[in-house]
């Protein structure tokens, strides 16, 4: 290895590494995660493990898609978007970019927006 940190393969390749060392933090879910059908670990397991860790954080949202067997959601962000509303969207992002084997995690940011008019 060179003092650079890169290191010769076949004496012109090299390899570079860029490393990004965070805290894990539970739970280790944000927003949300998009599951696939032929995930390691399936659906509801995943569920039991969020709720052990933080209890009735995430909701279990079952899917009828190809790619795509469920969604966990954080439940507050149901309250500010309805599920027929925000998990057709999730989906609809989610899938181009998945396998079956897949699981996505999702970070979301809801933004609402209030404007009122007054007579005076």
């Amino acid at each position: 290895m060179s003092a650079d940190g890169t290191t010769p393969v076949d004496g012109r390749t090299r390899v570079e590494l860029d490393l990004r060392i965070q805290r894990f933090n539970l739970p280790p879910v944000e927003s949300a995660l998009v599951i696939g059908r032929r995930a390691s670990i399936g659906p509801h397991a995943m569920a039991k493990a969020l709720e052990e860790m933080v209890p009735g954080t995430f909701r279990l949202i079952e899917v009828e898609h190809d790619t795509i067997e469920a969604v966990l959601v954080r439940t507050s962000h149901l309250r500010t978007l309805p599920e027929e509303r925000l998990v057709p969207l999730l989906v609809a992002r989610s899938s181009p970019l998945m396998e079956p084997s897949d699981m996505i995690h999702v970070r979301l940011d809801i933004v609402v927006c209030v404007s009122e008019r007054m007579d005076v």
